[in-house]
């Protein structure tokens, strides 16, 4: 007896499988205004900040960097007489001033570049739609960019090492002599509680925009840090017009990301959706793990250099550094000029009315108020008063004054000054009666004490 085999039934229909994670929708592509925009942008900034960050790599960074900062002061100047017809020299001296000549006319230099780059950029890769990765990149770098100046700037402040105390010079300057860079400078020199407060707000910033998710927050810092600084540096003619405008400006580009999203929020009270902090690539994890230890230590050093840096300078200057038993203001009490004594005559145009000595300076505060200044240093025989010409290892030494101290007031200085023989005796002032030294900070007052 056979047995017919089954039949096999007809397989089950089986139900596609939903896949885990929705496939992301294509991003729209960059309107033509906003890609021309974003090459311009980045051409600048890379041109403009280039070779940053290479200057912190031991024993290269440092020549690499002379030597692209030697390349622009060649390439600028042969440009501007060139290229430009800019009439005038284009010094190069170094004179703590970021808006020489040189300066506006490399700004110029890198916008002009940054158009022509801005130009073949768009022909070469006219086709590409969106520049997601490389606006990733070059967020991530001006972020540190823009970290590095406010963590410098800000720890000067906190340490209060980029304004010094009031001087016994600017104790006796009439205000209306003063500069508006050097009343600004004073105002803030009178003041540690006030820079450890501007200080703090600029470490604060700086430090917020190390990292992606604190990115906004600490450009918003900035930015309001920033405006009041370019407010200052334009309204008091402070020559760092230049630099101080571009890092607002990095700020704001770091902003413009968000900023529908916080005029949603602030201005038109609209719910808002977070977004992404993951980067448009991935890396091995390997190379994830190093990146990270790269940007560990490099956040280590920037806090380590540029905060020891300025306790350093701290401790070499003001009231946190030692000072010499001569520094201060004193008045002339006689004065003797190649042997003949000067009465104190508001026509006499050689004898002295005051002395004040500063750590670096010497100030003659003569008879109708005019001011001679001598940078200074203390000789050998520590007995005497150098008053050079110039600084650095090119100074000379104009005159040497030797003093004798008879008592804990009064000096008595010696010398040949400007060809003349001085015997001048002088008493010391206590500076700490001045009122603006005085005044302390008052709770409680009853009626405003405005002098």
């Amino acid at each position: 007896m056979t047995t017919a085999a089954p039949v096999p039934s007809a397989p089950e229909p089986v139900a596609p499988v939903t896949p885990l994670v929705a496939p992301e929708p294509s991003l729209p592509a960059w309107s033509l205004a906003k890609r021309l925009g974003f090459r311009f942008v980045c051409a600048y900034i890379l041109l403009y900040n280039f070779p940053f960050p290479v200057y912190a790599v031991p024993v290269v960074g440092a020549p690499f960097s002379e030597a692209i900062s030697d390349f622009w002061n060649l390439a600028v100047p042969w440009v501007a007489r060139n290229v430009a017809g800019y009439p005038g020299e284009l010094p190069l001296t170094q004179t703590g001033s970021g808006d020489k000549a040189i300066d506006y006319a490399q700004t110029a230099f890198f916008l002009a570049l940054a158009l022509v780059v801005t130009g073949v950029w768009s022909l070469v890769d006219r086709r590409r739609p969106r520049y997601v990765k490389a606006h990733a990149l070059l967020h991530i770098y001006v972020r540190y960019v823009l970290a590095v100046p406010m963590l410098s700037y800000g720890f000067a402040k906190v340490f209060k090492s980029q304004f010094p105390m009031v001087s016994v010079e600017r104790l006796t300057q009439p205000l209306g002599d003063f500069s508006p860079m050097g009343l600004l400078w004073t105002f803030m020199g009178f003041s540690t509680g006030y820079n450890l407060f501007t200080g703090s707000a600029e470490v604060l910033g700086g430090l917020l925009l190390l990292a992606r998710r604190t990115t906004t927050l600490g450009a918003l810092v900035v930015i309001g840090v920033m405006a009041n600084v370019v407010a200052l540096n334009f309204f008091y003619d402070v020559p760092v017009k230049l630099y101080s405008t571009q890092l607002l400006l990095y700020a704001v580009f770091l902003v413009l990301p968000d900023l529908r999203r916080l005029a949603d929020v602030f201005v038109l009270n609209r719910a808002t959706q977070p977004v992404s902090l993951e980067l448009p690539f991935t890396f091995p994890p390997l190379a994830t793990w190093g990146m990270r230890a790269t940007k560990a230590l490099f956040i280590g050093w920037l806090l380590y250099t540029h905060g020891a840096r300025s306790l350093e300078s701290r401790m070499k200057r003001d009231e946190g550094a030692s000072q010499s038993p001569l520094m201060g203001l004193y008045t002339v009490e006689s004065f003797t000029r190649d042997g003949q004594e000067r009465p104190p005559l508001l026509t006499d145009p050689y004898r002295w009315r005051a002395v004040s000595v500063g750590r670096y300076l010497l100030t003659l505060r003569m008879m109708d108020d005019s001011r001679r200044h001598y940078p200074v240093k203390e000789g050998e025989d520590g007995k005497s008063l150098l008053l050079m010409a110039g600084r650095g290892p090119d100074a000379k030494v104009l005159a040497t004054l030797h003093y004798e101290k008879p008592d804990a007031e009064h000096l008595v200085l010696k010398g040949e000054v400007d060809g003349a023989r001085l015997d001048v005796h002088v008493k010391k002032v206590d500076t700490s009666k001045f009122l603006l030294l005085e005044r302390q900070f008052n709770w409680v007052q009853e009626t405003p004490f405005n002098r």
